[in-house]
């Protein structure tokens, strides 16, 4: 074998090898564990869980509102007390109807 003949092959060599490396980090890049694909479900999951932790603070600010103005106004306090836990007063009497 003469000295262009093993160059030749040692090209040849590293070019394929060069290729398939480059094939491997584009695999890599695009379908990997921390790849774009991957990345852009983690971005969707992101949105959603900002939507949900918006919408869980929303809630709070409405049930801290609603304790403000239980807090301030007695007939309120009354009225929601009456409703929710069915209180009433001893000369009272509370019918049930059943829903249909």
């Amino acid at each position: 074998m003469s000295n262009g003949e093993k160059t030749t092959s040692f090209g040849v060599f590293l070019g394929l090898f060069l290729l398939v490396a480059n094939a491997w980090v584009q695999y890599l890049l695009w379908f990997g564990d921390q790849g774009l694909v991957r990345w852009r479900q983690t971005q969707k999951q992101l949105l959603l869980v900002a939507e949900d932790v918006r919408l869980a603070e929303k809630r709070i600010q409405h049930l801290k509102d609603e304790i403000l103005l239980l807090d301030k106004d007695p007939v309120i306090l009354e009225e929601v007390a009456r409703r929710e836990l069915g209180m009433v007063y001893p000369d009272e009497i509370l019918f049930i109807a059943p829903k249909e």
